[in-house]
């Protein structure tokens, strides 16, 4: 299978500086930050319902965000907003490690207040940098880049979850702490905090997007496609949520059930990131063949598929192998979702669209993790790994349904929805 993927040097040079944004804070977002987040409040001597509380605040922080943050972008450009963003997500992430530092009257809602604070950044982010690749590409090249950028995330996360496992451990022998303190996981949350930083620097370098998206891809106004939408929005809210369980919970499980290091579960969910970086190069030769939304399903039902392991048999191999497969199709995923969702509008509703498919992640994990958080606490890790495979594999189910509707399982490779 020729994947026929594009080099970097093929791509104009705001692609390139987009690109190299998305691997640096992927480094300090989704590795270092997230998985050191959860093990710092467990270190503060909370339990699972409060990480349940934590994520949930967070995703409903990203669900309400969505339709502003593309209201914001299209008002005010993708650019602005995604140096503002950035800037509001890296002061996030500082402030954040101050809780053991606060009275106890504080501390209880110290997490969930900064993390609400974080994730309005993010959002302002990523809702924009879609529409941002978008825009700085052509449709010719318009796969690759995704894939491309799918690869470069999974690098960015693989590195920032390996350094993230050994920095407590370098902090805790720095400072002679024990790793059962707060101390050393709230330092390392500092270090992503400086690298989330650094990656804000190739975005002051961009041109003006909105003027290349005009220019270059000229479209007739069509009316905002409302019924396709919302058929996308129900798919994602149910096939995101096997990832949004393993993301919510899996550091928890491991540590709580499995009693498994920092160190270990940084190395356990690096191998798993580390399978997924390649997998989104098959993306582009998919999409030919058999179109983006066969993408979506497939990745969706083994997504749900890879959770059935966890809830079966609680042993860190086990473990390993499950989110080797939720990473890996996630990771292909989210390329064919861009695509597949950003063809589904015109140019001018792009930013609001995707807006709202970031709402129904948002949701899908905002509900997860609160609702899970009490599913654990009244019937085990167990039940919500169950309930997780279930709403995926309803996902994947749906998404057949939507390609059925216009015929696209009787061979024709479909990437647009049509009403």
């Amino acid at each position: 299978m020729s994947l026929r993927l594009r080099t970097l040097s093929h791509f104009s040079r705001d692609t390139r500086l987009l690109l190299a944004t998305s691997g640096i804070i992927a480094t300090s977002f989704f590795g270092i930050h997230t998985l050191l987040r959860v093990l710092y409040i467990l270190r503060l001597g909370y339990g699972p319902e409060y990480v349940g509380l934590f994520g949930a605040a967070g995703a409903f922080t990203y669900t309400t965000m969505g339709l502003p943050s593309g209201a914001l972008g299209r008002r005010f450009g993708v650019r602005r907003i995604m140096l503002i963003g950035g800037l509001v997500t890296v002061v996030g992430m500082l402030i954040l490690p101050l809780a053991e530092f606060l009275p106890l009257q504080v501390r209880a809602t110290w997490p969930v207040l900064s993390q609400v604070f974080h994730i309005a950044g993010w959002s302002m982010f990523n809702v924009n940098f879609v529409p941002a690749l978008m825009a700085a590409t052509t449709a010719e090249e318009r796969s690759s880049a995704y894939a491309l950028n799918g690869v470069l995330k999974g690098v960015g996360t693989f590195l920032g979850t390996t350094i993230g496992g050994a920095l407590p451990g370098m902090f805790a022998g720095m400072f002679s702490l024990g790793l059962d303190a707060a101390r050393p996981y709230g330092y390392g949350i500092w270090v992503a905090a400086v690298v989330g930083l650094g990656a804000l620097i190739p975005l002051t370098r961009l041109g003006k997007l909105e003027q290349t998206a005009v220019a270059g891809h000229v479209e007739a106004r069509a009316a905002f496609p409302l019924l396709p939408l919302a058929l996308m929005l129900l798919y994602v809210y149910l096939s995101h949520s096997a990832w949004a369980v393993n993301r919510a919970f899996g550091s928890a499980y491991m540590d709580t059930v499995l009693s498994l290091p920092a160190s270990t579960i940084g190395l356990i969910t690096s191998v798993g990131q580390f399978a997924s970086i390649l997998s989104p190069l098959l993306n582009p030769s998919l999409a030919r063949r058999y179109g983006d939304g066969w993408t979506l399903m497939v990745a969706s039902l083994v997504m749900g598929v890879s959770l059935l392991p966890m809830a079966l048999v609680p042993h860190w191999a086990i473990v390993g192998l499950g989110n080797l497969g939720i990473l890996t199709l996630a990771a292909m995923r989210m390329p064919a979702l861009q695509v597949f969702q950003m063809e589904l509008v015109d140019t001018r509703w792009r930013a609001l669209a995707y807006g709202a498919v970031s709402m129904a992640m948002g949701f899908s994990f905002g509900s997860m993790s609160l609702i899970g958080g009490y599913v654990v606490a009244a019937a085990g890790y167990r039940a919500l790994f169950l309930l997780g495979t279930g709403l995926s594999v309803a996902g994947a189910v749906l998404m057949w349904a939507m390609l059925r509707r216009q015929g696209a399982m009787d061979g024709a490779p479909v990437s647009r929805v049509e009403d």
